[in-house]
């Protein structure tokens, strides 16, 4: 006798023998004992769930020779007959290769017969929405009104492919991806009915890579069986399959948290000699990224995550050395990188550029935690060392011998610029331009009440006046500026400064725009307001770089003392 292969051997022959399906095969029993069968079916799901395996049970219940019967005896002759292909009364059609609008036109001509032995004529077609159009047109009214011997079952893995005019006339049912635990069970028996030596993590691995589908596992276990004579392990099972092993993937993800670029490379360019797929290897790490996630964000992981006890310490110890912002970072990019890679013919390039990347990034911070620290080192500025305007700090300046008198007093106070005499009524109203000319008193309003927001307004200029709304622009290199001051909090000074300073009631948007040929920004003017300080350069309280603040800031940031050191800010 011919050899047979696992998936034909132990394909189910009852409603009980169907495997992770129980919401389908429970309501198909229930109408057979009921009397309640319908002339149509669409069963839809992936690959290798079980729908045409199902169409067989359901057809062999109702041609049982002891039924119809909710579970087919499998010994009767009509069984039999089915079981082994033979039946004259089951016809399996395959809609990819009979999709024209003859067969249809056979299959109605057929459909008047009775049949043969049976009960019942069932045409189960297989990927039925590879039929064409004409062919969907041409079956609907039969469809609609079968003769009452005749039922149709149809199968496809693409359900909305099917017209609306056929699922509608049909019956539809469901078929969900199988759990990897039930094909785990399933192939453990099947290794002890056959007397092969595979260890579990074999096992387990197989099944995980069916990705839902018994029969693409049943396959693999096949194929497996054949390459080795003793016991099969994980390594065989990763070595035919192709697929990247655990110590692979946590060593990449290692490299990426120690910064390592060279471990990285080195670790891709062993994978690509040893024949290994690039677009496999990055959809293993990004698994194995989303793993550490879950590991790090559930207290369910177990269940959650397709692996041992082992493996989920595991996940659980690598999740402690990233933080979530990290991971989805991470997850992005190499989402990312699996685009480009399909589209290119370049796989191994890009793939790399991405570990680079990930190994060269800085910690990833929290905005709240970003603004945390920028307010932590505000707060410890004012006690410290108190704010030198940049007047002091110009080389070029000779120093003042009385600083009674200095051109601008207001440099030495600390307490709000009072508005200006000549700020308009209430009443009134001001144009853009107008606006401008009083940008440099609404900052220097806010300096002493909270520097930073200050130094971020000053990075902005009054792009458009609309009614009681005036929009401050941004250059695009400054979002994080104009993300700073549209909390709450900090929009309420803006507009306090404005209302002060102007004696008008206006409100404030902010956004990111280039400024129009021509405009210039209000520092750029030259106008001081009266005689006030430029505020400090960007970096600190001090363009000082031994001012322990400023060096603070620097860390923080990573940032270096912008301009000349004339007390200028460079041009935007």
């Amino acid at each position: 006798m011919s050899y047979i292969v696992f998936a034909r051997k132990y394909r189910p022959q009852t409603f009980d023998d169907v495997v992770g399906q129980s919401h389908i095969t429970t309501t198909l029993r229930n109408a057979i004992a009921q009397s309640r069968v319908a002339h149509a079916y669409l069963f839809a799901g992936p690959r290798g769930v079980g729908k045409t395996t199902t169409a067989r049970i359901f057809a062999k219940a109702l041609n049982c020779e002891k039924g119809p019967a909710a579970d087919p005896c499998n010994k009767c002759g009509s069984c039999k007959e089915i079981t082994q292909g033979s039946s004259l009364d089951i016809l399996e059609i395959d809609g990819a290769s009979n999709r024209g609008v003859e067969e249809i036109r056979s299959l109605r001509e057929n459909v008047k017969f009775a049949p043969s032995k049976g009960r019942f004529k069932i045409y189960i077609i297989d990927e039925v929405h590879m039929l064409t159009a004409e062919a969907f047109n041409a079956l609907l009214k039969t469809l609609e009104e079968p003769p009452p011997h005749v039922i149709f079952v149809f199968a496809t893995t693409a359900p909305h492919k099917v017209p609306p005019t056929i699922l509608s006339r049909c019956q539809r049912f469901d078929f969900r991806r199988i759990a990897t635990r039930d094909i785990l069970e399933n192939l453990k028996k099947i290794v002890k009915d056959e007397g092969v030596g595979v260890k579990d993590e074999a096992l387990g691995l197989i099944a995980k890579y069916g990705d839902g589908s018994m029969r693409d596992a049943q396959v693999v276990l096949d194929q497996i069986t054949s390459f080795s004579e003793g016991k099969v392990g994980v390594e065989d099972v990763t070595k035919i399959l192709g697929i990247v092993d655990d110590e692979v993937l946590f060593g990449l993800s290692g490299a990426i948290k120690d910064k390592d670029a060279g471990r990285a490379l080195s670790m891709i360019d062993r994978m690509v000699n040893e024949g290994k797929d690039t677009v496999q290897v990055v959809l293993g790490l990004i698994e194995h990224f989303r793993n550490i996630s879950v590991a790090k964000v559930s207290a369910d992981a177990d269940s959650l995550i397709d692996a041992g006890p082992d493996r989920i310490a595991r996940y659980r110890a690598e999740a402690e050395r990233f933080t979530i912002e990290e991971v989805l970072y991470i997850i992005y990019t190499l989402s990312n990188t699996l685009d480009f890679i399909r589209k290119s013919t370049l796989a191994r390039i890009p793939f790399e550029a991405a570990m680079v990347k990930l190994t060269e990034i800085p910690s990833i911070l929290r905005l709240e935690e970003l603004l945390s620290r920028v307010e932590a080192l505000q707060k410890g500025a004012s006690p410290a060392k108190p704010v030198r305007p940049v007047a002091s700090m110009v080389p070029s300046e000779p120093p003042a011998e009385n600083p009674a008198k200095k051109e601008s007093p207001s440099v030495q106070r600390e307490e709000p610029v009072d508005p200006p005499a000549e700020a308009p009524p209430a009443t009134g109203s001001l144009d853009l331009e107008e606006i401008s000319e009083y940008w440099i008193k609404v900052v220097n309003y806010i300096k002493p009440k909270k520097i930073s927001i200050a130094s971020y307004m000053q990075e902005g200029y009054p792009a458009r006046m609309e009614s009681n709304v005036l929009t401050v622009g941004f250059p695009k290199e400054c979002q994080f500026h104009k993300e700073v001051l549209e909390s709450p909090e900090n929009r309420k000074l803006i507009e306090e400064a404005l209302n002060a300073v102007t004696g008008l009631n206006l409100r404030v948007a902010l956004t990111l725009i280039e400024p129009a040929v021509g405009q210039k920004r209000p520092e750029a003017s030259g106008q001081q307001a009266g005689g006030s300080e430029t505020l400090p350069a960007e970096g600190g309280a001090s363009s000082d770089e031994s001012d322990p603040i400023v060096k603070a800031a620097l860390d923080i940031f990573s940032g270096r003392i912008a301009g000349s050191g004339n007390g200028k800010r460079p041009q935007q």
